[in-house]
């Protein structure tokens, strides 16, 4: 784990001065903070979606549940019954199943979603998990209290107990329960913040914001000198660690994807076999048709 925030690459994001305006009004859109670019994250270049969204499982599901659903897909879309145009999204199907049932290649893809780990240096992981739950559906925005802003009056908290909760450690309000209450009481209580401190931000900026909101341990020295620190302005934090995981990405992108490209030779037999029937298929299909023509 690392020892403070200067060997996360953060030093410079982080001081002890108050933060002295508020980036936008909190009816506002804050600046976008992209904690994976969805261009990088998926492995294979043929389709939009990942893995986990390619098999229809969640990214918490187990092995046996991730098996089921490969085979399911598997008996509907092989090129035994869809034919040809079934070829393409099986080699799919089996690039995802390889990855998600090797318990080390599973780990280096979710990496490079931004699911679960982050990596700061050589050996130094953490995990980014954002301390909010979600009521019903996940939606595209959510709801994020910039603790460095917040006064503690409550008024959040008054009108949507529901969603917001004050931490009695810290003074502040933050989100407990995203859409915890009706959307009538989170406008409301946003409205009602003196110091415009709630900001709608995208879903997938949430866990990192709220991860960074968390206190850090800091490098201390002598008897007092250990502590904990935050970010003074965590939107900027945010975008500067963003840039690392973009990175962390990219590698486990290449890393991945050389894995799975790494056959056996009864794997390249059986895909160059596979390919060869379809193609004689397709060549039989053609030959029946002519003699119907000219027979």
């Amino acid at each position: 784990m690392f020892s403070s925030l200067d060997d996360m690459g953060l030093g410079h994001c982080f001081s002890k001065r108050k933060k002295v305006s508020l980036i936008s009004r909190c009816r506002l859109k804050c600046s976008p903070v992209r904690c994976c670019d969805r261009r990088r994250e998926g492995i294979s270049v043929r389709t939009k979606k990942n893995y986990y969204e390619l098999l229809g499982v969640s990214v918490d599901s187990s092995s046996q549940k991730i098996k089921e659903a490969y085979r399911n897909l598997l008996k509907k879309h092989h090129p035994d019954i869809a034919g040809h145009k079934g070829h393409e999204y099986t080699l799919l199907l089996n690039e995802a199943y390889n990855v998600l049932m090797a318990e080390d290649l599973r780990t280096k893809y979710d990496d490079s979603i931004g699911h679960m780990t982050v990596q700061f240096g050589t050996n130094n992981y953490v995990n980014v998990k954002g301390s909010s739950s979600w009521k019903g559906p996940l939606r595209p925005q959510a709801l994020f209290v910039d603790e460095n802003a917040c006064i503690g009056c409550r008024e959040c908290v008054h009108h949507a107990s529901n969603t917001f909760i004050l931490d009695k450690s810290t003074g502040c309000a933050r989100v407990r329960t995203q859409y915890g209450d009706d959307e009538h009481k989170i406008e409301v209580s946003v409205e009602s913040c003196p110091v415009n401190c709630i900001y709608w931000v995208d879903r997938e900026e949430l866990a990192l914001l709220e991860f960074l909101t968390q206190p850090q341990p800091k490098q201390g020295y002598g008897v007092y000198g250990q502590g904990w620190e935050k970010p003074a302005n965590v939107f900027m934090a945010a975008k500067t660690l963003s840039k690392q995981l973009r990175q962390q990405a990219e590698n486990n992108h290449n890393s991945v994807r050389t894995a799975v490209e790494e056959e056996t030779p009864a794997q390249a037999e059986a895909r160059a076999n596979a390919s060869l029937k379809i193609k004689m298929e397709s060549f039989s299909k053609i030959w029946d048709s002519l003699n119907e023509i000219f027979g």
